[in-house]
């Protein structure tokens, strides 16, 4: 009886395998782009070329050399997807957005990693049902409700007393962690600077997702998984840590909302102009959200669940994307000691360690060294979408197919997934000159032309995205980028560790490209690699500057 029933599950898996795989075979081979558009061979049936691109990050850039600004690759399983760098259609893809939505492989790796918040669902029927509450992973309606609320748009927070805590921990351990600032915003302590207190639940969280040692191949399982649910079934590596970690994000996020909803006592049982009014004096993210959850406005008001949803969202967002800017900014600074020096210049005019963010954001030369590490070396590399019906997708400049005829747009079939090459479009040689690789914060003192056509919310780059569905968080992106930057340049020197071409950007199971050891010097051998970013620090005073 056991044998039979095994017997089945095996041929049932055999059978959704053979089906799917047919079903995607069928939409290659009668994808109207197919006669197109070229690009290059497919490596492995199994994983497209989904590995090459894991292994080297610019190898879309340089396909683009070859086949053009507009091509099919093959992504896990042989999906074909399409890269474009050409701007008049992404600036159609980002506007269009009811038309052009996050990809459902993105959408339900977010879910899994983030969880529904507050909901009353078994861990398996929530993997199983698509709910979809949290900011990084809604869409319409429920998106615009969330990102549409007056409180959630407001401008973040800036506290550069936990720089200053900060600053004190580099100075003696030599370690850093720009979370601290991100962490505060929701009156909950990371510990992350701490080396005394006991290991932090969230800390423990960001560490089995991002940060193990097989946290590259959990990413791929999820990865796999999302484009085969089925494969949820099987107990395959990362399920624990995947649940661990969504666990312990729940469990924090519940208990921050119901502590700060707790520090309002009695007001919460008044009316809503009380509630408000306790809440006003409250500038924190988390104040801003509970504002929103209060809303006598139907379309602006987040259900309890949907805030609980927000913060791990927000912590993972700010933990990843934020904290690897700045090391971008930090290594760039480090091989560019003229820079760093007008930059160390300009900051010493402000005569206070805590200057406001309207003062930061009144430096010049501050802001032309925050957009060019962000164009130079956006965070995050690339984003997908998915065509939810057919359309045209218009180009720039006609392309000849090959089948000889001209196009002036494409034609888009309902479940097209569409590569946004967000790395690409910011050092693009076509916009940017030929000097586009390089960190050159000068060139924001005379912007090309070019660049204007670029689909941006800030300083005319792709790196926050544009349209509805531009990143939320990048004001307060900006403001901790730019704090960081003011407390550490004030008082260090940056000098790389490493030779020049050690350090490049590399993945580990997200698409967030951080700068990590790519070369280990020869004389070094036998020494253990170092993870993340050495760089050697020295107090201004002792560097003789």
């Amino acid at each position: 009886m056991i044998i039979q029933i095994l017997v089945f599950i095996v041929g049932a898996f055999l059978a959704y395998f053979v089906v799917e795989g047919l079903r995607i075979l069928y939409e290659n081979l009668t994808s109207p782009l197919r006669n197109i558009l070229p690009g290059p061979p497919i490596q492995s049936y199994l994983a497209g070329n989904f590995k090459e691109i894991g292994e080297n990050p610019n190898l879309t850039t340089d396909w683009q050399g070859v086949y053009g600004s507009t091509f099919l690759f093959h992504d896990l399983l042989s999906v074909n997807e399409l890269y474009t760098n050409d701007l008049k259609a992404l600036n159609h893809i980002v506007t269009k957005h009811e038309i052009y939505q996050r990809a459902h492989v993105f959408r339900d790796i977010a879910r899994r990693i983030l969880g529904e918040g507050a909901w009353p669902l078994p861990q398996a029927l929530g993997d199983l049902l698509m709910i979809y509450p949290g900011i990084l992973y809604a869409e319409l309606d429920q998106h615009k409700r969330q990102v549409g609320s007056r409180y959630f748009a407001s401008q973040f927070p800036l506290k550069m007393r936990d720089s200053d805590e900060f600053i004190q921990h580099l100075a003696s351990h030599k370690s850093a962690c720009s979370q601290k600032l991100l962490s505060r915003s929701f009156g909950y302590e990371f510990n992350a600077l701490n080396a005394q207190a006991e290991p932090n639940e969230l800390n423990c969280a960001f560490t089995d997702l991002f940060h193990a040692p097989n946290a590259k191949l959990y990413g791929a399982v999820r990865l796999a998984q999302s484009m085969l649910p089925v494969l949820k079934l099987l107990p395959l590596p990362g399920a624990a840590q995947l649940k661990a970690a969504r666990t312990r994000m729940d469990t924090i996020g519940l208990q921050i909302v119901r502590t700060t909803k707790a520090s309002l006592g009695d007001s919460l049982h008044s009316d809503e102009h009380d509630k408000m009014k306790s809440l006003g004096g409250r500038r924190g993210l988390l104040a801003m959200l509970l504002k929103a959850n209060m809303s006598s406005m139907e379309n602006q008001r987040l259900s309890e669940a949907e805030v609980v949803a927000q913060i791990p969202a927000f912590f993972v967002a700010g933990h990843e994307t934020t904290s690897t800017a700045t090391a971008w900014a930090l290594h760039c600074l480090s091989l560019n000691q003229d820079a760093q020096t007008k930059l160390r210049t300009e900051l010493s005019s402000i005569g206070t360690d805590n200057p406001t963010l309207e003062e930061l954001n009144s430096l010049p030369y501050l802001e032309n060294v925050v957009r060019e590490t962000l164009r130079a070396h956006t965070p995050l590399a690339v984003m997908q979408r998915t065509a939810m019906e057919d359309d045209i997708l218009p180009l720039s400049k006609p392309i000849t197919g090959r089948d000889g005829k001209i196009y002036s747009g494409l034609p888009i079939r309902k479940g097209q997934l569409i590569h946004l090459p967000i790395a690409a479009v910011n050092t693009s040689m076509a916009v940017w000159g030929a000097d586009a690789l390089e960190f050159r914060p000068e060139r924001w003192n005379n912007i090309p032309d070019a660049a204007s056509a670029i689909p941006s919310v800030y300083g005319n780059l792709f790196t926050f995205l544009a349209g509805p569905h531009n990143c939320v968080g990048f004001r307060f992106a900006l403001a901790e980028l730019k704090a960081l930057l003011f407390t550490l340049i004030r008082r260090f020197v940056i000098t790389p560790a490493l030779p020049p071409g050690s350090i490049g950007p590399a993945t580990a199971g997200t698409t967030v490209q951080r700068p990590t050891v790519l070369r280990w010097p020869e004389k070094e051998d036998g020494k253990e690699k170092p993870e993340g970013l050495p760089l050697i620090l020295t107090p201004v005073e002792r560097s003789g500057i």
